[in-house]
């Protein structure tokens, strides 16, 4: 054996034995030989450095590029480098899925595990695709029998070819039937069940087919003529794709904080002895405000109310709004200046105040890192010598935000990769654009009561009867507090309009599923988010813009690719060029804002220097918090004493929400 095969051996083994069972026997072998893989000792290795990996993206990256939530420390950007996760898809997780995919080919007792390996391997390539594009996939790594110095970067089109047609065979490999013991795995770490128990292959070959589907329709802006050839070809049996919550792919941590535990769990809350709304995920504005403008259940699933970690007697953030209350109940010598005329002119009984209240807020979104971009001011309070404040900066502890549900961070939280609302949309999507527009609603309907029903919720009927919400028609959705972006949905109409409602709908459903979120609004452009703003700070970004910045398109090639495969690194980025609707000279196009080819161009670029550019004065108003408990403090009053069951008022508003009184703007008469 060579030098380089030793190497490249000695490098796999160490792979495989990652992967094995603790107790996996090492007993009289040799260490220098690759014996037999047996995919019970090494799949769920794989599964679970790919979940990792995935959270492990999520939090530094996607959590923010999805708009799912906010991480407080990632909000400005970044440019990894690479070297990092490539390393980990392509040694961690992809060169033991090769090396069993070629053990098991042509080998009709194994043709479950097969299948098994051959969908997990479309997944990781899936993701690699998704998030650098053109890249090594027909030459991903040397055999060691045949050390290879050069890695060819495959075109996105190839390697979404590829994947498709390993997807469609692993669909057809599936033996339901299969009488052979050990086809399957004994400890399956995605089917197998919260007790990690074996392989249920019907559920496996659904996550084949809907995963396929998937693919299909993220491809279309390569070629919809694939697209259209997977897409037709899966929806011929609907009965093989995901249909209820026990299909869903489900991967899941266990319990053990220092073995199995997630990676959330560990990075943000395990042995922290500080709480830090810089690394705590919390709601992010852009995607509360559609969860507030539809008055969406699914709220208290996907975050946490406001302070629910926070210790007692922590006061929440206060939101300023006004009111108005009839005045005689409060004409008095101290809160009115003209109590004796008010007492002696008769027209005190139409009188009413216009005053200055606080309450808090039951979820909180938290603001993205700079509120304003370089030039930007706050407008200056109407008649005041004092501006405006940010609405969402007033907090008084790090603990007042709404932060992400611990249903989906604590160390044995399940993670979702595809569930069955996505089955529900995706045949609605290809429905709209390939079939019949009547399957495509009923279809975008069990979306979302699918989605209703994950989360143990009822009112999906009442939900869908919303403007917006309700098939072929318009929504107008609540804005941010800049008045920047405004959650409408625009359903009213034809084609175009109705895949509109599908997007958005599925995006909601798939909350911190980022991956997904990412790669639809890249696909799509439905949600059309503002930029991240610079404020004039600094960053080693190549294309950075010091007031704004679109997020990242894709993440660039690793650095170390210049020299140890330094054509091929080359001809890939002439990939990206060929097919990306929008790329920057920078770094020779390998930098983080080149749109890749299965995206769409933002439609937005062309306007953002007149929309985000130069100086503007900035006006705040939080439509989703204004008159959130009455129109009136006599409204106010009655949803306190509701809420609370107190029969006295001051006790009712305080402990409902805190409520307080801050001053008198002005007392009239309505005319």
């Amino acid at each position: 054996m060579n030098k380089i095969t030793y190497i490249l051996s000695f490098l796999l083994l160490g792979s495989i034995f990652i992967g094995c069972k603790k107790d996996f026997e090492e007993i009289n072998t040799n260490k220098n030989k690759i014996y037999e893989v047996d995919v019970n000792d090494i799949f769920s290795g794989s599964v679970v450095r790919t979940m990792r990996l995935i959270q492990e993206i999520n939090f530094n990256k996607l959590m923010n590029f999805s708009r799912y939530a906010v991480v407080g420390f990632a909000t400005n950007p970044s440019q990894e480098t690479g070297d990092n996760y490539y390393n980990q898809f392509y040694i961690g997780i992809l060169r033991d899925l090769l090396k069993m995919e070629k053990d098991y080919e042509g080998k009709p007792e194994y043709v479950n595990r097969l299948a098994m390996v051959k969908t997990w391997k479309s997944y990781v390539f899936y993701m690699i695709a998704s998030i650098y594009g053109s890249s090594p996939m027909s030459s991903a790594l040397a055999d060691v029998d045949n050390p290879k110095r050069e890695y060819k970067y495959d075109t996105e089109l190839e390697m979404y070819t590829q994947i498709l047609k390993d997807l469609k065979d692993a669909g057809n490999l599936y033996n339901l039937s299969s009488t052979v013991p050990n086809d399957l795995l004994l400890r399956d770490p995605v089917f197998g069940g919260p007790n990690f128990s074996k392989s249920d292959l019907s559920k496996w070959q659904k996550f084949s087919n809907t995963l396929r589907l998937n693919i299909a329709l993220h491809v279309q802006n390569l070629s919809m003529p694939l697209a259209q050839e997977h897409a037709t070809a899966v929806l011929a049996d609907e009965s093989k794709l995901i249909s209820s919550i026990d299909d869903m792919v489900m991967l899941r941590f266990g319990s053990d904080e220092s073995f199995s535990a997630s990676y959330y769990y560990t990075r943000f809350i395990k042995n922290n002895t500080a709480f830090s709304e810089m690394t705590y995920p919390a709601l992010g504005e852009y995607f509360a405000v559609y969860l507030f403008s539809y008055k969406d259940p699914r709220l208290g699933a996907y975050s946490m109310k406001a302070n629910a970690l926070s210790p007692s007697k922590v006061k929440p953030m206060l939101y300023a709004d006004t009111l108005t209350r009839s005045h005689p109940e409060h004409c008095n010598t101290v809160e009115c200046k003209d109590f004796t005329k008010h007492q002696a002119d008769g027209l005190n009984p139409l009188r009413r105040d216009s005053i200055l209240v606080a309450y808090s807020m039951p979820y909180v979104p938290l603001p993205e890192l700079n509120s304003l971009a370089a030039g930007w001011e706050w407008a200056f309070v109407p008649g005041q010598n004092y501006r405006y404040s940010d609405p969402l900066g007033s907090k008084n502890s790090v603990y007042n935000f709404s932060f992400v549900h611990t249903d989906f961070v604590k160390e044995n939280a399940a993670m979702v990769l595809l569930n069955w609302a996505d089955s529900y949309f995706l045949r609605a999507e290809a429905e709209m654009l390939f079939g019949s527009e009547t399957k495509a609603q009923q279809n975008y309907e069990l979306g979302v009561k699918a989605s209703f029903t994950q989360y143990g919720l009822g009112g999906a009927d009442i939900y869908l009867a919303q403007n917006g919400v309700k098939w072929n028609t318009d929504g107008k959705g609540y804005a941010d507090r800049r008045l920047l972006y405004r959650a409408n949905i625009n359903g009213k109409g034809g084609k175009q309009n109705h895949l509109e409602q599908i997007y958005k709908q599925r995006y909601i459903a798939d909350y911190l599923n980022c991956l997904e979120g990412w790669n639809l609004e890249r696909r799509t452009r439905a949600l059309r988010f503002p930029p991240y703003f610079a404020n004039g700070g600094a960053s080693d970004v190549e294309g950075y813009n010091s007031q704004y910045n679109y997020w990242t398109e894709r993440f660039i090639y690793p650095l170390a690719e210049q020299s140890k495969n330094g054509n091929s690194y080359y001809k890939g980025i002439e990939n990206l060029k060929a097919v990306s609707p929008y790329y920057r000279g920078d770094r020779w196009g390998d930098n983080v804002y080149t749109t890749l080819g299965f995206a769409k161009l933002n439609p937005d670029l062309i306007f953002a220097d007149r929309m985000y550019g130069g100086n503007k004065i900035i006006a705040p108003n939080c439509e989703y918090y204004n008159k959130k408990y009455g129109k009136t403090y006599e409204e106010v009053v009655a949803t306190a004493k509701s809420m609370t069951g107190e029969t006295d008022e001051k006790t009712a508003l305080t402990k409902a929400f805190d409520y307080e009184f801050r001053n008198l703007i002005i007392t009239y008469i309505p005319k």
